[in-house]
């Protein structure tokens, strides 16, 4: 069965070579590879022309689209039954586009799956994603589901509903907005073992930029799509389950917070956009999760945490007692 393998290039000449390595070593031997340069300054469209791997198609484009426009004017291209995304500073594990094949073909219903990404450079460690439909569903309103350099997309579903990127979405982000689209449309899922290599560093298109306020727009957007009744402050207290946080974090903030998340369960319990059951694992996960982030930042708002969550343990009373030692 074929399938394209989507690279979009922008200034990623030290990393090509080895990006593109790892696509010509799958196990899977029916591929395109169809890269993208998007109007690149340094030596990457240099090094795709110099390829000789029949398999590969280069796609110039005559100006920068940014993320968004390179990945529409890739998924064009396209010409596979399955669409695998990659970074072109990124690594394919070599049985990538084997099992994720057999995944897809397994679960037809599955519009677009991944893969934990294992991340190597500056740290080193792996992240992991949910793995079936509900719990992926769950998470759209805390970040993506999918990783996008490390997913698989069916094509057939692309093209019947129309979906592509929007130009006007956020240079950083536009994966997330993309998902929420498509989970109107199709189901989710993940395999629960590293796909891509993931390399961190200082050429990642979001190093160096303002993190907070990259995800309050993104929040807005995800919020309005899904007609969550939310205010501006609400917007502030959700990014604390991302583990941003205003400088002068407070017990009083961890209270709205906690008020904020009892009002998002009542929605979705009211009008089920996510599956309920999930939904509420996931908000559970959001604020038990926050306790350590917010023992090293303030000993009143962990403290604060336990209480109204309940959540009381030797370990983290510890955890705060100690915390409280060092201050």
């Amino acid at each position: 069965m074929k399938v394209s393998v989507l690279i979009p290039v922008y200034n990623k000449a030290p990393f090509l070579r080895e990006c593109l390595d790892s696509v010509y070593a799958q196990t899977h031997a029916d591929l395109e590879v169809v890269a993208v340069d998007d109007h690149s300054t340094d030596d990457s469209l240099a090094l795709l022309r110099a390829e000789t791997d029949p398999r590969l198609r280069i796609i110039e484009l005559p100006a920068n689209r940014g993320p968004a426009g390179a990945a529409n004017a890739g998924l064009d291209a396209c010409t596979g039954a399955y669409i695998v995304r990659l970074d072109a500073d990124d690594l394919m594990v070599p049985t990538r586009v084997e099992q994720q094949v057999a995944y897809m073909e397994a679960h037809p219903e599955v519009g677009a799956s991944g893969g934990w990404l294992k991340l190597f450079g500056a740290r080193d460690r792996v992240w992991k994603f949910p793995l079936d439909d509900a719990a992926c569903k769950a998470q759209l309103l805390f970040g993506v589901p999918v990783s996008q350099g490390a997913s698989i997309l069916r094509r057939a579903v692309l093209e019947a509903h129309g979906l592509r990127y929007d130009p006007a979405w956020p240079r950083v982000g536009e994966d997330w907005l993309f998902w929420t689209r498509l989970a109107r449309v199709s189901a989710f899922g993940n395999l629960d073992a590293p796909m891509t290599l993931y390399r961190r560093g200082e050429q990642n298109i979001s190093h160096g930029r303002d993190k907070r306020a990259d995800h309050e727009r993104l929040v807005r957007a995800v919020f309005g799509w899904f007609n969550v009744p939310h205010t501006e402050a609400d917007v502030r207290l959700h990014l604390m389950t991302m583990r941003l946080f205003d400088d002068a974090l407070s017990a009083a903030d961890v209270r709205a917070l906690h008020e904020w998340l009892k009002r998002l369960r009542a929605w979705n319990g009211r009008e089920r956009v996510f599956p309920v059951e999930a939904f509420e694992a996931r908000v559970r996960q959001a604020w038990d999760g926050l306790f350590h982030a917010l023992a090293d930042r303030d000993g009143g708002a962990a403290w604060t945490h336990l209480r109204l969550g309940g959540t009381w343990s030797v370990g983290r009373l510890w955890y705060l007692m100690r915390k409280a030692m060092r201050r």
